[in-house]
């Protein structure tokens, strides 16, 4: 019985550091340089826009949905919101 009692609190603590580890490295900030938008191409109130702080203005994506579009950042892009 203490061999399994045993291997219940083994089971139990590796539960634990297994998924303490994942809530530690779950989330991760990079901060982004600020971005800057031209007044004339911020999305409308309550969309969103990727915008690629390379591209020129009139090279950058439409507005869309906000909860679209925050799933769709690829790399270099940043969620603008109007």
């Amino acid at each position: 019985m203490k061999s399994r009692q045993r291997l219940s609190h083994l089971f139990v603590i590796g539960m634990v550091l297994g998924l303490g580890g994942c809530a530690a490295y779950g989330e991760y900030y990079e901060p982004r340089p600020a971005v800057r938008v031209p007044p004339g191409h911020m999305p409308p109130p309550g969309s969103c826009r990727v915008w690629f702080p390379n591209r020129p203005p009139g090279q950058q994506p439409p507005p869309g949905p906000c909860h679209q579009l925050q799933h769709q950042i690829p790399p270099g892009g940043t969620l603008i919101h109007g």
